[in-house]
């Protein structure tokens, strides 16, 4: 039986993983802490070494054509295990939603609604994203599409106008970057932004010209990816190495546009485009985590599961971090280990056993 009856066209997919990359900008600042000034070529290096990874993807998504993550597990390893595979894929998908909906909340309390409760705005936001799940991939296709567009304007238009306000300088000494902290650095890049695209495997078989996924997939990473690095170059020449310090560099760095005391105050356009990227990853993650609890049960539709797991989702995204040093200290340290099993481990595993089983039969 098929769940998602929804079909979006290659174009669509790439926007939708541009807008999802672009949704983990704010993750960028666990790296500041350990690059500082450096920061520019660590996003570099991990989206160089994440295209492949996305190439892997889709190669594994076309061996099984028109079959999701779920379905994979299940011809791969068997009923049994195949749903255990699955149920961990589950868990992490969860476990990402409720991560980003604290960065919304935190975003939302700390720079617009300080005396506003944050688990409202969870609420509020989560019940948004809720919507868009139970209208199905086509919407949040759709509306990636515009959402993209408005993003990359936005920062396009920021670095011209903070053109003025950059110095080289902050970029020196060019190449004084460890090599230990320049791997960590890549590793947080490699595992948070870009490798979760690994998501897409539920998402690529309703692609109407499954053919073009992985040119789509690929470009959407470097779109996703060279934002940004857009970004990072912009709050690094502006800030320099006291960009490290803070929780948000874009907000800080664009707070300095004054154009004739006419154009002022633009961090606020900013704090939006977060909540707009941060918007289709959390989407996109929640609609995998129902869409692959019902492909797993083997249920008719995936919507009555839409409510009650955003229910738990609002409630773990409340009880995850008591304050913003453990975020730092969990994306920086234990937040690449978590994910990268999932990104690269259990993919790579389900290649090598599809190939030794000589699967999918003919």
């Amino acid at each position: 039986m098929r769940l998602e009856r929804g079909i979006i066209s290659s174009s669509q997919l790439m926007f939708l993983v541009a807008g999802y990359v672009q949704g983990s900008v704010l993750v960028v600042s666990y790296s500041n802490a350990i690059t500082k000034q450096y920061t520019w070529l660590v996003v570099l290096s991990g989206l160089v070494i994440s295209i492949p990874v996305a190439m892997a993807y889709v190669a594994l998504a076309r061996k099984f054509p028109s079959k999701n993550l779920v379905q994979i597990n299940n011809i791969v390893y068997g009923s049994y295990l195949g749903k255990l595979v699955s149920a961990l894929y589950i868990w992490f998908f969860y476990s990402v939603s409720c991560l980003m909906l604290t960065y919304v909340g935190n975003i939302i309390k700390n720079y617009m609604m300080p005396e506003t409760p944050k688990f409202a705005i969870c609420i509020l936001f989560a019940c948004i994203c809720a919507w868009a799940v139970r209208n199905g991939i086509e919407v949040l296709a759709r509306t990636s599409v515009i959402f993209d567009m408005i993003v990359l304007s936005v920062i396009l238009i920021t670095f011209v106008l903070l053109l003025k306000d950059m110095e080289i300088t902050n970029f020196l000494p060019f190449l004084g970057l460890s090599l230990k902290d320049f791997i960590q650095g890549t590793h947080i890049m490699v595992a948070i932004p870009f490798c979760q695209i690994v998501v897409f495997l539920m998402i690529i078989p309703y692609v109407n010209k499954g053919v073009e996924a992985k040119k789509s997939v690929v470009l959407g990473l470097i779109i996703g990816g060279v934002s940004i690095l857009i970004d990072t170059v912009r709050n690094t020449a502006v800030l320099g190495v006291a960009s490290a310090i803070m929780v948000s560099p874009s907000i800080e760095s664009v707070r300095l546009i004054d154009l004739a005391e006419i154009i002022t105050r633009l961090e606020m356009l900013v704090i939006i485009i977060f909540l707009i990227t941060m918007f289709i990853k959390i989407t996109v993650m929640y609609y995998a985590t129902v869409f692959a609890i019902a492909q797993s049960f083997n249920l008719r539709s995936y919507k009555p599961l839409v409510l009650p797991i955003g229910s738990l989702i609002i409630s773990f995204s409340m009880m995850i971090f008591d304050s913003s040093a453990e975020n730092v200290e969990f994306g920086t340290r234990i937040g690449p280990i978590f994910t990268l099993p999932f990104e690269l481990g259990l993919p790579l595993l389900t290649f090598l056993v599809a190939k030794i089983r000589k699967l999918p039969k003919k």
